[in-house]
């Protein structure tokens, strides 16, 4: 599958618990997979917080799992194998271009969301209070009782389905706010909502309205609109593809013509 550079953040949705063996990695391959089935790009990230081993099998469910890009990092090493690494993860997701990540760990980390996997309220209330911030649910990973935690949505181990339902709500949300939601139709679709779940899925990678293409003749800006300023870039990205040399992950594009 060929990746190009995506417009919008990523929507990032991090597993944590207070400790090991709480069941992180099957409740999040088996989100992943669920995402997959629908058709979703998704990519998966653990943490290996003891470090990296060959025979690393917690990766391997990722894989088996269908996600697009897997990155298994430790203080020492990554699963990519850069000879030097940052065990971080906004120093990892600068190498995913992938509309939704799922993430096994890095409680201590300030990006995207975090769902808490625990036994008890009281290891809910350790990881709220000194660890983890922007938590959005729990789920208990050994059977329980009805607890009421405001604001919280609460999930059991075995509802694979409603984590993922409400992962992919989640997502699709956050992908569209960044749009204009105008409902323009300059992207061929007839509202953001729509947009944001076929750029989930690949299918779109750019909102024209987003679209920063600026057309300068002799230091003067030309006002582009939408439908031009789209035609331009694809017609630019088209041709430069063609090219050798041209490298594959690309922020900007400069073209100048001396008449």
């Amino acid at each position: 599958m060929n990746y190009v550079v995506l417009s919008l953040k990523p929507y990032v949705l991090r597993f944590v618990s207070l400790e090991s063996s709480k069941g992180k990695t099957l409740i999040a391959a088996s989100v992943v997979s669920r995402l997959k089935s629908k058709g979703y790009l998704v990519a998966a990230v653990k943490h290996a917080a003891h470090g990296i081993d060959v025979g690393e099998k917690d990766t391997e469910k990722y894989i088996g799992a269908g996600a697009d890009i897997v990155i298994a990092s430790s203080s020492s090493l990554a699963a990519i194998y850069y000879s030097r690494w940052t065990d971080s993860l906004d120093y990892i997701l600068r190498y995913i271009d992938i509309p939704i990540i799922i993430v096994e760990g890095f409680k201590r980390s300030s990006v995207g969301e975090v769902i808490a996997i625990i036994d008890t309220i009281d290891e809910f209330n350790i990881l709220s209070k000194n660890v983890v911030d922007n938590i959005i649910a729990i789920v208990y990973s050994k059977p329980f009782n009805e607890v009421q935690v405001p604001r919280l949505k609460v999930f059991s181990r075995d509802d694979i389905d409603g984590i993922a339902s409400f992962i992919e709500l989640k997502a699709l949300k956050f992908l569209e706010n960044q749009l204009p939601q105008t409902n323009c139709g300059f992207c061929g679709y007839e509202t953001c909502e729509i947009f944001a779940r076929l750029y989930a899925m690949g299918k779109v990678h750019r909102c024209p309205v987003l679209s920063d293409v600026k057309l300068v003749v002799d230091s003067k800006e030309i006002p582009l609109n939408p439908f031009v300023k789209n035609i331009l870039r694809s017609t630019i990205e088209g041709f430069i593809t063609a090219l050798k040399g041209v490298p594959q992950q690309k922020k900007r594009i400069s073209i100048e013509i001396e008449l």
